[in-house]
């Protein structure tokens, strides 16, 4: 009697032998789909903590508020202080105003009393024929009945063709009843020279005086 032996078809024991494969393929898929996930939501990598995003704080001023000594950083205070003039100058100065910026922005960083507009630009101020007084503790006369700004005060005047904006300000809170005598107390100054070609800051002087 002749014995048959059935023949298996062919490729049935290859898909047999295969599926473990694809069980692991399937496992590492699964895996490298929960670490890319991971990194996407909580910035993994190499097992550590990316690093937080840095923000940029913005300076802190009020443009409210007049020029005062608190505006000057302590190593600008330190070297007027060393100065033989009690001046010095810099390229960056108070609330964030540097050579180049605009008159413009300079004017926007301080308060103003008054608002005027002179041909296309607009200036604030008390004009005369000598200056505009951006912005003042108060407005007296003194003792030859010429009206002054008492500090601390912004004014802004021109200089032979030169735009200056002067700020003046005490180190110290002045006395009670101080008027026109306040010239001999201590004041802290910030002057913005402005080119009037490019009405772009030019200079910054700080000083003590």
């Amino acid at each position: 009697m002749s014995t048959q032996h059935r023949r298996r078809r062919p490729g049935a024991k290859k898909k047999r032998d295969l599926t473990p494969l694809y069980l692991a393929l399937g496992v590492l898929f699964a895996i490298l789909l929960s670490f890319l996930i991971s990194y996407r939501v909580f910035g993994f990598r190499n097992g550590e903590e990316a690093a937080p995003e840095v923000t940029v704080e913005p300076l802190y001023y009020d443009p409210t508020t007049p020029f005062t000594l608190q505006d000057v950083t302590l190593t600008h205070q330190n070297e007027l202080r060393a100065s033989s003039n009690g001046r010095i100058r810099v390229s960056d100065g108070p609330r964030g105003i540097s050579i180049g910026n605009s008159l413009d922005t300079v004017l926007e960083r301080y308060p103003s009393t008054f608002y005027e507009t002179v041909g296309s630009t607009a200036l604030t101020g008390e004009q005369s024929n000598e200056q505009r007084i951006l912005y003042c503790a108060d407005y007296v006369e003194n003792s030859n009945g010429v009206m002054t700004a008492l500090p601390p005060r912004g004014i802004l005047n021109v200089d032979n063709g030169t735009i200056l904006v002067t700020l003046l300000a005490p180190t110290t809170p002045y006395p009670p009843g101080t008027l026109d005598d306040y010239r001999s107390y201590e004041h802290v100054f910030c002057i913005y020279s402005i080119n009037p070609d490019t009405m772009t800051v030019a200079s910054i002087t700080l000083g003590i005086q």
